[in-house]
């Protein structure tokens, strides 16, 4: 799980920047960057945890000021998406009033890295499982900007999944696993499975799709991406099976190892048919064996009239010999 988190949320984290942008042709691009971008943590109950977020100006000249946010956050679609949320929306996967920063503001000049402490105080009664909150950074217009210069944009966070070992329930759903289509002419095949978690915390499904023929053979098992899921929601994988000639009826069979010692499993089939292929045979065949047939009947045919004609001779000489005698 630990492996493959920063992967979670990618999609919104390549977009958390903003922009300073100027009313002339000579706009300054400026960009804030934080690192390092998802932390993940598992602590106990009690215990209090220490982590350093860095946050880079990249612009040339312009230095920002921003102001430091702790918010909550969740998930709900497909693509992993974060969604501030409030501490009642949050509920269970609350964390914001567990973090301490040593400011609330920042001031980072130009080509300049600095660093904010965050302390995170896990209460003694805090709920096994997953629990999520990050720091988020939102600019404020400087007094000595220029005035060609306005703010566009929103705020960019570092997010903190935490783990609190306990009591954890684990477990998954496989909603669908499918094929693009059921019969295919030819490959390569491609398939999907979404997971729905149903855990207490997070989970990273390790995931495969195993292929088998139409006696059983098993002909390959491909790795899927590992994603991971956010509690009661659900994510889609997808997987390709390359192969590209095939005749019959086929197998696949989607697992998900996703908590300790579990794992969700469901089975598909398809076809791989190349019809026109088949036809193209088919009628070659059919071509070939009505032009044997046909010269079959021309040889037989041949073969009589060469037999009826020995005869005739034969009856004509024995004519002859009766006339001589």
């Amino acid at each position: 799980m630990q492996r493959s988190l920063s992967r979670l949320f990618f999609t919104a984290l390549c977009t958390m920047h903003y922009v300073l942008c100027t009313t002339t042709a000579s706009a300054q691009e400026v960009s804030l960057i934080v690192s390092p971008p998802n932390t993940l943590i598992e602590s106990k109950a009690g215990e209090t945890v220490q982590k350093t977020v860095k946050v880079t100006n990249n612009s040339e000249t312009q230095e920002l000021n921003l102001k430091v946010h702790i918010k909550n956050f969740i998930v709900q679609d497909d693509a992993g998406t974060p969604i501030l949320v409030d501490d009642t929306t949050a509920g269970k996967y609350m964390a914001s009033t567990w973090f301490t920063l040593e400011n609330d503001t920042l001031t980072i000049p130009a080509k300049t890295t600095s660093q904010m402490a965050v302390i995170i105080t896990i209460p003694k009664d805090a709920l096994p499982g997953g629990h999520y909150a990050g720091v988020f950074f939102e600019p404020i217009p400087s007094k000595n900007a220029k005035a060609t210069i306005s703010y566009t944009s929103a705020q960019v966070g570092s997010l903190f999944a935490l783990t609190i070992p306990g009591d954890i329930k684990y477990d998954a759903l496989i909603k669908e696993f499918k094929a693009d289509k059921n019969v295919f002419e030819f490959g390569p095949v491609e398939f999907s499975a979404t997971i729905e978690n149903q855990s207490d915390t997070h989970i990273s499904p390790v995931s495969s799709i195993t292929i088998y023929d139409m006696i059983g053979r098993k002909l390959e098992e491909i790795k899927l991406d590992d994603v991971n899921i956010f509690p009661f929601t659900a994510r889609t994988i997808t997987g390709k099976w390359n192969n590209v000639w095939g005749l019959g009826r086929y197998s696949a069979i989607f697992n998900a190892s996703y908590g300790p010692g579990l794992v969700a499993t469901r089975t598909m089939s398809f076809w791989i048919m190349p019809y026109r292929l088949i036809a193209t045979i088919l009628i070659a065949f059919m071509v070939l064996l009505a032009l044997f047939i046909s010269i079959r009947r021309h040889i037989i045919h041949r073969s009589d009239n060469r037999d009826a004609e020995i005869d005739a001779l034969k009856r004509r000489i024995v004519e002859m010999e009766n006339k001589h005698l």
